[in-house]
């Protein structure tokens, strides 16, 4: 009897162990695919900046050895060089996440050989059971029986017995197939992580080579002083030239603000004045007629009041850090602030940042305000600044522009389009933040981590 009481204990567990949610595993295939995703997204980015750095390649064939053509040379080398480090920089992305499908699919195929391998050790347990017992000890199993109650519960778990080995068969194979699909995806996912980590190393080579062309441009550059003290001397002349402007701009505009906002309240208060006015009118009809014509307080529609600029000025001091940027590229090829210009060897100032773009990129403005002017700087094309309270922005070198001075922007309307290769500047944006007469640093202020160059 007693053994009897332990082939049932034994039947049991075995059908326990295989209920639904006994031994809980991660789900890689997910994970897996989530990481896939992500590889995809990189590898459009890769392509965008492959079709930029190709342009700019073809271009750079195409320069004669002349000091202009070499200095147009040397400008569209900064831009391609700026490129490929940001191509760079994905391709490291890709090769860390590819790096994180391997892990994952490896983890994933050493779950599968252990759950095939708990498989086959439970298979061997239940045909080493049915090898001693057998189907005479089975009946025997239920003739023995007490009662009928006995005899039907007992007859109940042997045919849930032969069922659930049945199902350790289907079980196993299905677990050998799975194991073969992961070896497949490991085998891929190795293959992939290889072509990435080739295109690095040629992408690194590629690079060294341009820089060290660039480095050759600049050498010639330099042995020409009177053109480059002419040039150095014009781009001085150029910043000077916009900081100036900018300042000067800003002081006109709050005098100008201050007149308009003084105009409109005296127009206010005088309608104020004849609504009262009207009030007192006796006849009926024309009583409602006059209170009805200075019913309404009086409005400007290209005049944004003070309640709503300071909210915008507040909005934009809480950005830090948050501000959209305003072309989809994220290369900058020109950082803010004092740097040493690599072919004059002299430190200037730089008011903003330059941004490489496509042509004719379309450029957003990063928050809402109004447009207080319009206008060409040398050396920055056209310049459209935008007001918001006490901060500014700017946007030079813009090959069209698509908005009117005193116009009130939302954020993301479209100021105009990024400069092509007529432009100043070539292919690029220049964006300037602001604070009343202090330039900011535009890359403390963008969301995200920006592309640098080292030119």
């Amino acid at each position: 009897m007693s053994k009897i009481y332990t082939s049932i204990s034994f039947l049991f567990c075995l059908l326990v162990a295989a209920a639904p949610g006994f031994g809980q595993t991660r789900d890689y295939s997910k994970m897996r695919a989530e990481i896939l995703a992500k590889q995809k997204d990189t590898r459009n980015e890769i392509d965008q900046l492959d079709s930029q750095i190709k342009e700019y390649e073809q271009r750079l064939k195409l320069a004669n050895k002349k000091y202009e053509a070499l200095y147009d040379k040397y400008k569209d080398l900064k831009q391609l060089i700026a490129l490929q480090d940001q191509k760079l920089t994905k391709l490291q992305k890709e090769q860390s996440q590819t790096q994180q499908e391997i892990d994952v699919t490896t983890k994933s195929l050493q779950q599968k050989k252990d759950e095939l391998k708990k498989l086959i050790n439970n298979y061997k347990k239940t045909l080493s059971y049915l090898y001693k017992h057998g189907r005479t000890s089975q009946l025997a199993l239920i003739l023995s029986s007490s009662s009928v109650n006995q005899m039907l519960v007992r007859s109940f778990y042997l045919n849930k017995f032969d069922s659930y080995r049945e199902q350790q068969a289907a079980d196993i194979r299905k677990a050998e197939k799975d194991l073969k699909q992961t070896k497949s995806d490991l085998i891929e996912a190795k293959s992939k992580n290889d072509n990435v980590l080739t295109q690095i190393k040629d992408q690194k080579a590629k690079l060294a080579e341009k820089k060290e062309q660039q480095a050759k441009n600049v050498a010639l550059l330099r042995k020409n002083r009177q053109k480059i003290q002419n040039k150095l001397k014009e781009v001085q002349e150029q910043k000077k030239k916009l900081n100036n402007t900018l300042s000067s701009l800003i002081l006109r505009e709050e005098k100008i603000r201050k007149a308009q906002e003084e105009h409109l309240q005296k127009l206010e208060k005088e309608r104020k004045k004849k609504l009262e006015e009207a009030k007192k009118i006796k006849d009926d009809t024309k009583r409602a007629r006059e209170m009805a014509k200075y019913s309404q307080p009086i409005k400007d529609k290209n005049y944004m009041d003070s309640d709503r600029l300071d909210e915008i000025q507040k909005d934009f001091a809480q950005s830090k850090g948050h501000l959209p940027w305003p072309v989809k590229s994220h290369t900058i090829s020109e950082h803010f602030g004092r740097r040493r210009h690599p072919v004059y060897g002299t430190v200037t100032e730089n008011l903003g940042v330059e941004i490489v773009t496509q042509p004719r990129a379309k450029v957003h403005v990063v928050k809402a305000g109004y447009v207080i002017d319009i206008r060409p700087i040398p050396g920055y094309g056209d310049v459209v600044v935008v007001k918001h309270g006490h901060f500014f922005t700017a946007y030079g070198n813009l090959s069209q522009i698509d908005v009117n001075k005193n116009e009130i922007l939302h954020q993301g309307d479209i100021v105009g389009l990024s400069g092509d290769s007529d432009s100043a500047r070539g292919e690029s944006l220049f964006f300037l933040i602001r604070k009343n007469n202090k330039n900011l640093d535009p890359e403390n202020w963008l969301q995200g981590d920006a592309i640098s160059s080292k030119y």
